[in-house]
């Protein structure tokens, strides 16, 4: 019966589709009908014939579509729907119509948050070994609804007035090697770096802090380590950023700036390897920006090479594409 309900109800809202001139416009209304209204012809054919379409079907009684408001009042008079404009805040009133109504409720309301959590981010408060030898912490939280980055921050003040480390983080996790660090205790916090409904960027608030330590065995002296050679200028293009590999250094730290002086850098990121991918990281095609990279042995760190400018060329045509083939006359 459950079968024949969802397939009932996913030909209705193609039907409800048909010649819709409302088709490519965004959701704007949830909308509660009784069950039986759902299978009522008159129902469909009162949608169809005034531009209403239904984008989401939560059967058997929610849909979330386009319906123009000027139809609201003869939707309650006609068939006993009620149609929601605005956020939902009377969550039990959906209870009685199924788990599936409470579904849409909850993916309706997501629509309406427009500023950031005000609220700091839940991190998890362990601190994983990670790689090969462990000798890799990994960072772990939680993820935040519609976060697209994280933005993330090391300081030895649990005030954070002095920064030793900030980056983007793309997913929410961070490794970093202690190789690099001076021994101690370390506090980090992150927040959310969101997409609004209106497109904008905009950051939330930042979490509480958490700690780890760096401790370090006793080392016999050895040779001071140098640094990576990197070219004065590069452009890539479809791959990924990438610097000459010394056998002496076994992890890298990789900065990235809008700037020579590395202020602010937009990445401050750890490697085993001496490549790293800049998909999905809020940068920016053929804009100049600057990089350098440090090695370590695993025990030690050597110096900050030279900076190096760096453009990200923009992808080229795709050969082939369709869309942009003229059809024949």
């Amino acid at each position: 019966m459950l079968k024949k309900t969802l397939a009932f109800c996913a030909a209705f809202m193609l039907a409800a589709a048909v010649n819709c001139p409302a088709a490519d416009a965004p959701a704007n209304a949830l909308l509660v009908v009784p069950s039986e209204t759902a299978f009522n012809k008159k129902f469909q054919d009162f949608l169809d014939k005034n531009g209403a379409k239904l984008l989401h079907s939560h059967p058997p009684s929610v849909f979330i579509g386009v319906i123009p408001p000027e139809l609201d009042k003869q939707l309650k008079e006609k068939f006993g729907a009620e149609v929601y404009r605005d956020k939902v805040d009377d969550w039990a009133s959906f209870a009685r119509y199924g788990e599936n109504a409470v579904f849409a409720v909850n993916a309706w309301n997501k629509g309406f948050q427009e500023d950031p959590p005000e609220a700091p981010l839940v991190i998890s408060t362990r601190v994983q070994k990670a790689g090969r030898k462990g000798d890799t912490l990994k960072l772990v939280w939680n993820e935040v609804m519609k976060a697209r980055a994280y933005r993330l921050q090391i300081s030895q003040d649990e005030n954070f007035d002095k920064v030793l480390l900030e980056t983007v983080a793309q997913h929410s996790q961070y490794k970093l090697v202690p190789a690099f660090w001076k021994e101690g205790v370390y506090f980090w916090r992150v927040a959310g770096i969101m997409t609004l409904n209106t497109g904008e960027i905009a950051e939330g608030a930042f979490s509480e802090a958490y700690t780890f330590a760096v401790s370090k065995p006793a080392q016999a002296p050895g040779g001071k380590l140098g640094a990576p050679q990197l070219p004065e200028k590069t452009r890539v293009k479809g791959r990924p950023l990438s610097w000459a590999a010394p056998a002496a250094f076994k992890y890298y730290r990789l900065q990235l700036s809008e700037t020579r002086d590395f202020e602010a850098p937009l990445l401050d990121v750890f490697t085993d390897t001496c490549t790293y991918k800049l998909s999905g990281l809020p940068v920016k095609r053929d804009t100049p920006y600057y990089m350098r990279v440090m090695g370590s042995d695993g025990a030690s760190a050597g110096d900050w090479s030279a900076v190096s400018e760096v453009v990200l060329e923009a992808p080229g045509p795709i050969a082939n594409d369709m869309k942009k083939l003229r059809r024949r006359k």
